[in-house]
């Protein structure tokens, strides 16, 4: 009785910790989810422009620049809706079903982590190179007086909206270092409990199915 009493009361906690495990991966898939709903609106903008022909006698390297930086945005943005896509499914997949129980869950949410610094920056330039494609883009489609006019004050707003990124990531982007986690390193050692239909059922199934075979 009392060994049962103390698998419920060590299950119970370790229940506890993958609750707090599961606030961890439903803010990483949300960021996920966010990042690439933004950047399928990015791409599709970037594939209707670049699907445009630039008008004949544009000077080459205006050409080159412009075509270069829409492709780049296309490019980094279907590289995010990508990425996003495969950390969420498998993500949640591995921290679900892993082999390892709590531990599967602690991969899944570290890799997550782990993704998520590279699929933003990947997210960022995608933008930046859309919005520098648009400065470029006035100066092809119109007379200079007017894509001077219109890029003073574009060029403001890119410029502004990189020093708020910059201002908005440094002051509330956490360093790795400081940065809390749910794992709780005393229940370590239970987490390398196996799961027990696994461990007692499926060697008795195997025996048997040996044994009909013939093989033992």
């Amino acid at each position: 009785m009392l060994q049962l009493f103390k698998n419920e009361a060590i299950t119970k906690v370790a229940r506890k910790q993958m609750e707090i495990r599961q606030l961890e991966l439903d803010w990483y898939t949300m960021n996920y989810d966010t990042m690439a709903l933004q950047a399928t609106l990015f791409a599709g903008f970037s594939f209707d422009h670049i699907t445009d022909p630039v008008p004949e006698g544009t000077a080459l390297w205006m050409e080159v620049a412009y075509v270069s930086l829409t492709a780049i945005a296309l490019g980094f943005e279907l590289c995010v809706c990508m990425s996003c896509t495969f950390c969420c499914i498998f993500g949640k997949g591995l921290a679900l079903r892993g082999p390892h129980g709590a531990r599967s869950v602690h991969v899944a949410v570290e890799n997550l982590e782990k993704e998520q610094r590279l699929v933003f920056t990947q997210f960022v330039i995608g933008i930046i190179a859309y919005l520098l494609s648009h400065i470029l883009q006035l100066w092809i489609y119109f007379r200079p007086r007017i894509a001077l006019t219109v890029s003073i004050p574009l060029v403001i707003f890119v410029v502004t909206i990189g020093y708020y990124v910059w201002y908005i990531v440094n002051a509330l982007l956490l360093d790795d270092s400081k940065a809390l986690t749910g794992q709780i390193g005393a229940w370590a050692p239970y987490e390398r409990i196996e799961d027990l239909d696994e461990a007692i059922y499926k060697p008795i199934e195997s025996k048997q199915m040996l044994y009909k075979s013939g093989r033992s």
